[in-house]
């Protein structure tokens, strides 16, 4: 059998064109994964008085014990090696924060205990960033309507609930008068605490409803339209080499995460393996 023939020859040019062609789309393949933004989200509580329900029973940050934590915390930050850093702050709003952190990057700013200063101010400025980046979508919950629906017709089962906030909420302020703040922000970035956190409302305050009203499924829907929108806020300042580190309550972190972990245009990062 001739192997110079035609047909041979022609048969030999498809296979190495066809090889050709999947190293190219594997070469391609293996440059699109590389460049995907990472995305990791540090869920947090507030630092400082806070409009919540009901908040946690905190020591001061101010003393020289968690000031030491904090700077621990921001070292084990540090080796995520964010390009971004994202903060629970209105997105409209983003100049004013800027401002402030100008004026703290020349010192002439005094940080306040919230933990956009304590944590994304001075972490921006060990890793030399010259602003920091908002997120927030602020989205009045229905709170008002959940509860004189619930005082009407469910009002053991609504009091149960809210004990049960509150009772989380004090055996989260007992953990953390024992442990350090990197213990403790490692625990709370856990699979565990997320679940806990999203089942507040799917289990919890999703279950408030009748036949003629869905005030419970109207309160949740919110909570996830405002983290859809915080989602958004996030994908427009982003770009395909970030590695964003998004610091967000903890509520937020454990909807937002959902989000994140199934998309394909983003590379999660869990941020609990960086507290370690």
């Amino acid at each position: 059998m001739n192997l110079k023939t035609p047909f041979f020859v022609i048969l030999l040019s498809i296979i190495v064109l066809f090889l050709s062609c999947e190293n190219t789309k594997q070469s391609e393949s293996s440059k699109e994964k590389v460049e995907l933004p990472n995305i990791a989200l540090l869920g947090t509580f507030h630092f400082a008085t806070t409009s919540d329900y009901s908040s946690m029973d905190l020591d001061d940050f101010r003393s020289d014990k968690r000031q030491k934590e904090i700077r621990l915390l921001i070292e084990a930050l540090k080796t995520y090696k964010p390009t971004k850093i994202m903060v629970e702050y209105p997105y409209r709003k983003e100049d004013k924060l800027n401002d402030d952190y100008k004026e703290y990057l020349k010192d002439i700013y005094t940080l306040t205990i919230n933990e956009i200063d304590q944590l994304g101010f001075r972490l921006a400025k060990e890793l030399g960033h010259q602003k920091l980046y908002c997120i927030d979508q602020k989205m009045p919950l229905p709170f008002g309507p959940l509860s004189k629906y619930a005082e009407k017709y469910e009002k053991q089962k609504f009091e149960t609930f809210l004990s049960s906030i509150k009772e989380n909420d004090k055996q989260d302020s007992k953990r953390l008068k024992t442990a350090t703040l990197l213990e403790y922000f490692a625990y709370k970035n856990s699979n565990e605490e997320d679940l806990k956190n999203k089942n507040q409302y799917l289990k919890g305050t999703a279950q408030f409803v009748s036949d003629s009203t869905y005030i419970g499924v109207k309160f949740v829907s919110k909570w996830w339209e405002r983290n859809f929108h915080i989602m958004a806020n996030i994908d427009m300042q982003t770009q395909k080499d970030d590695r964003l580190l998004v610091i967000v309550g903890g509520a937020h972190r454990a909807v937002l995460k959902d989000f994140y972990e199934d998309r394909e245009d983003v590379e999660y990062v869990e941020i609990s393996d960086y507290l370690k």
